[in-house]
């Protein structure tokens, strides 16, 4: 899940990572944002929340080096192992992780944590049937031209009816491209009436974007960030809700029971 600060691209990750394990899969939800939200979005207690830790590489990967002296990575436990030791179990069973985070003010920049958030999603990939995993990034292009997203199978780029919001999914698309993306889709979220809709599918078409779903703009779902709720929780019956269900429907029927998505 990519797409510029403020666009919503978090809490469509959370409502979606809570849909798919109503329905039934076994979900991980992965916060790959130093700045993390995604627990509370997704509706996890502030105190469970406080019990979450960054993953450091080396309690997840090891590095293992052919007789060529390559190095490849994989997983040194099961990730419910990390899950029970760094993460929290959120509502509806979703298990929450948090890959990135701040080292302090001036320590220096995070390079290894996004490597070691794409050597994860690696792993994850063609996982077991009935399992989706979410990464929910940053809102920033670091993470495309990082590679941090190399391994998933759809990149749901999240944009706003605005230029500005347009303009950041213009530079994101071409960049998932360049980086051999299975699929990369756009979704149009905070749609207030057909002009704004109209926007955004004339910006796709002049700049080659497929929009999989479009997401009204919910003044329940608003409030429910304003209180610091989960969207599900808050305004189960939302109209935003109901058409992240719907998306949810759209991604498992295109790309399977596996639903790898960033």
């Amino acid at each position: 899940m990519t797409g510029k600060g403020g666009s919503g691209k978090t809490t469509l990750a959370a409502t979606l990572a809570r849909v798919y394990a109503r329905r039934g899969y076994h979900v991980n939800a992965l916060d790959g944002d130093p700045n993390p939200n995604l627990a509370a979005a997704i509706g996890v207690s502030d105190e469970d929340a406080s019990r979450l830790r960054r993953v450091p590489r080396e309690a997840i990967l090891d590095d293992v080096s052919d007789a060529e002296g390559r190095t490849d990575f994989h997983l040194s436990r099961p990730l419910s192992e990390v899950l029970a030791e760094y993460g929290v179990m959120g509502p509806d069973s979703v298990g929450v992780l948090t890959m990135t985070g701040l080292l302090g003010a001036g320590k220096g920049c995070i390079c290894g944590q996004h490597s070691a958030v794409r050597d994860v999603m690696e792993q994850l990939a063609g996982g077991e049937s009935r399992e989706v995993t979410i990464l929910d990034t940053e809102a920033s292009i670091e993470h495309l031209s990082r590679g941090t997203v190399r391994n998933v199978d759809a990149l749901l780029v999240v944009t706003e009816p605005y230029y500005r919001s347009l303009e950041t999914a213009g530079r994101v698309v071409p960049l998932a491209m360049e980086l051999g993306l299975p699929e990369v889709w756009v979704v149009a979220n905070k749609i207030r009436d057909e002009r704004d809709k109209e926007a955004i599918l004339q910006y796709g078409a002049g700049h080659g974007f497929e929009i999989v779903a479009a997401i009204p703009w919910d003044a329940e779902v608003a409030e429910a960030d304003r209180l610091g709720l989960s969207a599900i929780d808050h305004a189960p019956s939302a109209a935003a809700v109901g058409a992240i269900g719907a998306l949810a429907d759209v991604l498992a029927e295109r790309l399977g029971a596996t639903v790898p998505v960033g």
